[in-house]
């Protein structure tokens, strides 16, 4: 074993395993190169722009809930809201909380007039970080509507609106969602006992108006408080016939505007300058007692320290008011039995008033004073000056005080006295006549300037509801603006309704714009990129 180990020439060959011809690798030919490189680059192009989509679907979902990024394609926009609650929106400073007493859930889903006040909601949210907005189960969240209602005189019920303030919850405002819309009223009676349906009803939707006016309000340090003088011993003391619906609609704007409105009575109630800034006289059929007199004459001079107002619009039924029309002669101001008619029909303003079956020819009024309608969004609107009684000023020097014309009719107009038949009147021209007017009367101290004045409208018909809710006029919006020149408030947002009565659906120019681009220019971009890749891979 030992010499085998040592003498290896004795040891036996090992056979070796004949070796493997090789394979040689094959080659990819040139097309197939390309054809993997091109199908690489179209399969990574493709995986990028589905993460593109992906990406893009996620980001715009977030804007969507953030930003308003809606198209609003429907007849009078109505998911939209005006530039003015924008406008307003935007410059808010303040946190204002939005709650609503019902599960989101149930309010998005219960009907299309829900829906819209919750897009409605929502666009608030977005124009504005100080508006938080949130929905409340009142059944499950007793507390927290307990607390609410701690600060609310009327009653909670599911579906109410809350808008407080932030920090000071004790200033809220309280929106029924059946306020937010108009109503065919023969419908809605149908509806009540039980025939047809809500929805049916709904006319027209006004919750932007309201809910902007209830925000203006919480968010105003000082508001307005009006004290309607509705009532003379627990009767009412305008004609109701005539002068009801006018009233209503008058004090429905100023109360969207942000103004408190409190009615009382003339006798049984005081004029309480620390609670009431301002009065308002709605037609009175009947004179005013001396003690009646006395009281306005006392709230207007508030201790020497003025800044009260009193605002009295007649009606134009005749009625006798010797104490009343005295009172206001003391005050430089005198409205006369004249009713002023427009004699040139290419003057008149063809109008459908709420006491009217049909279209009447109606003068229209001209600004004669541009400082107390100053901030009018659109001095091109008419406004439509029905039945109004002719006012003569009776200053002559500014010893006793200031009165101003604020507005006048045009030079074509006759006189129809009250009580009389239209027809019997002389149609000759009298020439243009005063129809709204203004009387201050001041106090200086300090260098500081204390004023109260009285603001006299020439018909209660300047207030007609018809004309104040249209916004083709711009009855509502001149009333409220010289309201807040006399009450000193800075804010002035008049929202017509949306018609909702139309089913038809009209596009804007910037609508048809977007429709193109989305519809027609980016599938188009998308294929034009197809068929280039296509070709290119082709060709190569």
């Amino acid at each position: 074993m030992a010499d085998l180990e040592k003498n290896p020439e004795t040891q036996p060959e090992e056979k070796k395993s004949p070796e493997k011809p090789k394979k040689e690798k094959k080659k990819l030919s040139a097309a197939k190169l390309k054809k993997l490189k091109y199908g690489g680059i179209a399969t990574a192009i493709t995986c990028a722009v589905v993460a593109a989509v992906i990406l893009l679907n996620v980001l715009v979902s977030v804007l969507v809930e953030k930003y308003p990024l809606k198209l609003d394609l429907t007849e009078d926009a109505k998911y939209e809201i005006s530039e003015e609650s924008i406008s307003y929106l935007k410059s808010l400073n303040q946190d204002v909380n939005f709650t609503v007493l019902m599960a989101e859930s149930n309010f998005q889903t219960s009907g299309e007039s829900l829906k819209m006040v919750s897009e409605l909601l929502e666009r608030y949210t977005q124009y504005s970080g100080k508006i938080h907005l949130s929905y409340i189960d009142p059944s499950t969240n007793p507390d927290i509507v307990n607390q609410y209602q701690a600060n609310y005189s009327a009653s909670l019920t599911e579906g109410d609106i809350i808008i407080s303030n932030a920090a000071d919850e004790s200033k809220l405002r309280v929106v029924k969602i059946g306020n937010l819309f108009d109503y065919d009223q023969q419908k809605y009676m149908q509806y009540y006992y039980g025939q047809g349906t809500l929805e049916d009803a709904i006319t027209g939707f006004s919750g932007e108006q309201n809910l902007t006016s209830a925000l203006m309000n919480v968010t105003d340090a000082d508001p307005v408080t009006v004290g309607v003088i509705s009532m003379a011993n627990g009767q009412p003391i305008y004609n109701t016939q005539f002068s009801g619906s006018p009233l209503n609609a008058l004090a429905n704007t100023l109360y969207k505007n942000g103004y408190n409105i409190e009615e009382i009575d003339l006798y049984t109630d005081e004029f309480d300058t620390e609670k009431f800034d301002m009065l308002l006289l709605p037609a009175p059929v009947n004179d005013l007692t001396a003690n009646g007199i006395d009281k306005l004459s006392a709230f207007l001079y508030n201790q020497g320290n003025y800044d009260r107002d009193l605002v009295y619009i007649p009606g134009f039924i005749r009625a006798d008011t010797p104490n009343l029309d005295e009172f206001l002669e003391t005050w430089g101001i005198q409205v006369t039995n004249n009713l002023v008619l427009e004699g040139d029909s290419s003057a008149a303003q063809q109008v459908a008033l709420s006491v009217s079956t049909g279209a009447v020819s109606v003068p229209v009024a001209v600004i004669a004073e541009e400082t107390y309608s100053a901030g009018l969004p659109n001095t091109a609107l008419p406004i439509a000056a029905p039945l109004c009684r002719s006012i003569n000023l009776l200053w002559d020097s500014k010893t006793s005080g200031i009165t101003t014309a604020l507005l006048k009719s045009s030079d074509s107009v006759y006189f129809s006295e009250m009580g009389k038949d239209t027809s019997e009147a002389d149609k000759t021209p009298v020439g243009s006549q005063i129809i709204a007017a203004v009387t201050s009367r001041k106090n200086i101290e300090n260098n500081i300037t204390h004023d109260s004045n009285i603001l006299v409208l020439g018909s209660m018909m300047l207030c007609d509801a018809n004309l104040m809710q249209d916004a083709s006029y711009n009855n509502a919006q001149y009333l409220v603006t010289v309201m807040n020149h006399l009450a000193g408030k800075d804010n002035n947002l008049v929202i017509a309704s949306k018609n909702l009565t139309k089913q038809t659906i009209t596009i804007t120019t910037a609508g048809v714009r977007g429709i193109h681009f989305f519809v027609f220019a980016i599938p188009s971009a998308v294929a034009a990129v197809g068929v280039l890749v296509f070709l290119r891979r082709r060709n190569k």
